[in-house]
């Protein structure tokens, strides 16, 4: 079993060209499920062969939760928003990393970019001195929608909802995509991993749930696609999440549900990652391909009906 990934866990202190994606769904077909959406449908799949699979796809992903729409980013521009997102965690000290898995990377902004209606977080072997003293081999990228500081506020953040990405992962030992979820309150648990994938191993996605209980135990749960791999074509990872129940979803189709009283009833927020190294998943090696990309099309985030 993979070792979790753990946010903040023991560690409080500062620390110190994506390819081209298919054309998005027409703005014409996105409407109301049901009837009228299946027609149109079916007069796209005709006219535009990759069309089906997105509506497919948009059929798929219905969500029971679905309330207020708390984010809905389809990266169109060319920059980041920073009203939205930050480039490292909250105890960033110009830049960071995850120093108690050992990990190779530090996260910078630069390695964040937004084009062709993607953001793109990309890691290099580029050796770089962290603020913490430290030589990283390696240089990389991740977004959050988390606090800027100890005493400032998530800038997004909810309780209970859907969460989706639609998204695509780079392969090669070494190199770990994650998509997760933190507590606003800036404590390292509860902690929802949606979304972790080892480069070495691109076709499957590792999900855990990590309770605020230290003393309960921290299920897991490994998916694997059927003959494909999460660095072939987009794929959309949904959480729904309820009173005491955590859905995960590949595509449109359930893979893994938590229930009980440790679900978290608290606030939350999204944590997207390009990690390199570390004791877990281990190091890059001569067959690591650099630069390496983890995209994201669409995150979208609604609240609880």
């Amino acid at each position: 079993m993979a070792a979790p990934r753990r946010a903040i866990e023991e560690q409080v202190t500062p620390a110190g060209n994506g390819t081209t994606r298919s054309k998005r769904l027409p703005r014409s077909l996105r409407v109301t499920l049901g009837t009228g959406f299946v027609v149109l449908a079916v007069v796209a799949a005709l006219a535009i062969p990759d069309v089906w699979q997105r509506v497919g796809a948009a059929l798929l992903s219905r969500t029971e939760t679905t309330g207020a729409v708390v984010l809905d980013e389809s990266f169109d521009g060319d920059t980041l928003n920073t009203s939205i997102w930050n480039t490292c965690h909250w105890w960033a000290d110009h830049g960071c990393t995850i120093a108690t898995n050992d990990e190779l990377e530090w996260y910078l902004p630069e390695q964040v970019s937004v084009s062709d209606g993607a953001l793109r977080l990309t890691a290099d072997r580029d050796p770089t001195r962290g603020s913490d003293g430290r030589e990283y081999e390696y240089r990389s990228g991740m977004v959050t929608t988390g606090p800027t500081g100890s005493d400032s506020e998530a800038k997004v953040s909810w309780t209970y909802g859907t969460v989706e990405a639609r998204l695509r992962v780079p392969a090669g030992r070494g190199i770990w995509p994650a998509l997760w979820m933190l507590p606003a309150s800036g404590e390292s648990r509860p902690e929802i991993d949606i979304m972790e994938v080892i480069g070495q191993d691109p076709g499957q996605n590792i999900m855990h749930f990590h309770p605020s209980d230290r003393s309960e135990e921290s299920p897991s749960k490994r998916y694997r696609l059927p003959g494909k791999s999460f660095s072939e074509g987009w794929h959309t990872l949904r959480l729904d999440w309820l009173p005491e129940r955590l859905t995960f979803f590949v595509d449109g189709k359930e893979v893994w549900r938590v229930t009980g009283d440790q679900v978290p009833d608290e606030p939350m927020y999204l944590v997207i990652n390009l990690a390199v190294g570390g004791v877990y998943p281990g190091p890059p090696d001569e067959t690591t391909r650099f630069p390496a990309t983890f995209e994201i099309d669409r995150v979208r985030i609604t609240t609880a009906a």
